[in-house]
């Protein structure tokens, strides 16, 4: 009997001995699983908290760049304006938003320009509106406001050059012995259409 048992111990503790390692790692296993069952609330929350700080400050970087990017194209398109205009044309007039880091940013602005024509001198009033329209068509991309600007220095010069010929033909035929009553009549007639554009303080954009 003893015999036919004492073989089968170390068979028996073989068995054992190589079932306690699983057995330890399945434990381990199992304290990691409860280990990290715990964080998870904290860890979710603590990111999810980070992750909105993320989103805030992206979007507030966002729209301080484009802010940045406007004022410094705003003031360039007026600054553009202004020195094309010269003594036609005031001082830039900005308006203002404030930036999320508390600072002012222009976003929109305006020239105000004098468009009415010299009395009296078509060839300063052509001069004049040539100033004008190039001042209005001085930024990289002129707006709509400043394309009716440049429209009506355009009609102004149009104008100017009709009464700068009548006024040669007047010259010519009072050299020649012409009428001088026709004469009189013709430019008082160019001088009375030239009145009509006459335009106060124009803005351009």
């Amino acid at each position: 009997m003893f015999e036919a048992v004492s073989p089968q111990i170390p068979v028996t503790t073989g068995a054992n001995r190589q079932s306690m390692p699983e057995s330890g790692s399945r434990t381990e296993r199992t304290s990691a699983a409860l280990v990290d069952s715990q964080k998870t609330p904290a860890d979710s929350s603590a990111q999810s908290r980070t992750g909105r700080d993320s989103v805030e400050i992206s979007d507030e970087a966002r729209a301080l760049s484009e802010l940045v990017a406007r004022d410094r194209e705003v003031r360039a398109h007026e600054a553009a304006h202004a020195a094309a205009g010269g003594a036609y044309a005031g001082s830039p007039s900005l308006t203002y938003e404030k930036g999320p880091d508390g600072r002012s940013y222009a976003t929109g602005g305006e020239v105000p320009i004098d468009t009415s024509p010299v009395s009296g001198d078509p060839q300063a009033t052509l001069q004049k509106a040539q100033v004008i329209r190039s001042a209005a068509l001085a930024p990289a991309q002129p707006s709509g406001q400043d394309m009716r600007v440049a429209s009506k220095a355009s009609a102004m010069a149009a104008k100017a050059r009709v009464e700068l010929a009548s006024q040669q033909d007047d010259e010519q035929g009072e050299k020649s012995g012409a009428s001088p009553t026709g004469a009189m009549t013709s430019v008082s007639e160019s001088t009375g259409s030239a009145s009509g554009v006459r335009s106060h303080l124009y803005q351009i954009a």
